[in-house]
């Protein structure tokens, strides 16, 4: 009887300690990516990736976008940005769909930048609510609806996105007083709901 309950505590200790460890290094990654020391960061965020670790697989695609510590392959940050984001990572997720929606990395595909776009927006990621608002405007992946596109807008503008304040203010002066009043319907309907009635 005590040897188990002496092997479960060990246990629980090393899956604390282990867990305890992995957010260390996380940290160790993130404190050296904010200090430009990107070889350092990658060091610290690819064990972590490889064992499932969003945040740092997210990272890890951001690096290898941009060059930093890594060669330049848009292909390889398609990768781990999408291991991210199936997992509801919504900074990969609004990646990701701006890869679909430039073909950078992967074949162009307004559908599918769309669904990455609006699972990151529905998750409050402004940029990607912006983008949504985009693709509804110009029905790229979606059908046109400039309704929903300027709920997006401004409710990616309420979170300070200037472009998509500017976006909101040119599709404003197109749509009637009647109109006006039903997008702020929606965009409080959204925001109560916690992004599950937009």
């Amino acid at each position: 009887m005590y040897r188990i309950l002496l092997l479960s505590l060990i246990l629980i200790c090393v899956n604390i300690n282990g867990k305890l460890s992995m957010a260390q290094d996380f940290v160790a990654g993130l404190k050296a990516f904010k200090s430009q020391d990107y070889k350092v960061a990658y060091q610290q965020f690819i064990p972590l990736a490889e064992t499932g670790d969003i945040r740092a697989q997210t990272y890890i695609g951001m690096m290898h976008f941009n060059g930093l510590s890594v060669p330049r392959n848009f292909e390889i940050a398609a990768n781990w940005y999408e291991k991210a984001a199936e997992n509801g990572h919504p900074h990969a997720q609004f990646y990701l769909g701006w890869m679909y929606d430039t073909g950078k990395g992967v074949e162009k595909d307004n559908e599918l930048a769309f669904e990455w776009f609006e699972l990151a927006a529905l998750q409050g990621h402004p940029r990607a609510q912006n983008n949504l608002g985009v693709m509804y405007f110009k029905g790229e992946g979606v059908d046109k609806n400039h309704l929903i596109a300027q709920m997006w807008y401004m409710i990616s503008a309420s979170k300070g996105m200037m472009e998509a304040t500017e976006n909101m203010l040119v599709l404003m002066k197109t749509l009637d007083s009647k109109q006006v009043a039903q997008v702020k319907q929606m965009v409080r309907k959204c925001l109560t709901s916690n992004y599950t009635m937009c």
